[in-house]
């Protein structure tokens, strides 16, 4: 028996907007370090203690790449020693509703 509801066979060669968004925010840390800046501007050190189990080399790295992704930016405050604070962008904004939502629905869930 065929269920009622339409099932997409179709395949593209190229990602769908699913797997391209997951691209974005799907790298280990990086959805979790736009939460944290949801605020207002932090800085390294106090980001990469927020975030507890990753290293200070995962966050660097993460943090670049959402820079080059353009949802975050990076801002020097201090030459020496160097320190640095990250911020969300507008466009970076546009993903806490998605996170928010996500967080909601783990919560909701028994997992």
């Amino acid at each position: 028996m065929i269920n009622s509801k339409e099932i997409n066979l179709n395949s593209c060669d190229e990602p769908c907007s699913i797997e391209r968004g997951m691209r974005i925010l799907g790298g280990k840390w990086k959805a979790s370090i736009l939460w944290h800046l949801k605020d207002g501007p932090v800085r390294f050190n106090e980001l990469s203690r927020m975030l507890g189990g990753a290293s200070k080399k995962m966050v660097d790295q993460r943090l670049k790449e959402l820079e080059v992704q353009g949802l975050v930016t990076r801002e020097v405050i201090c030459e020496r020693p160097i320190a640095v604070t990250y911020e969300i962008t507008e466009f970076g904004r546009t993903a806490l509703t998605i996170l928010e939502r996500l967080k909601d629905w783990t919560e909701d869930s028994d997992f």
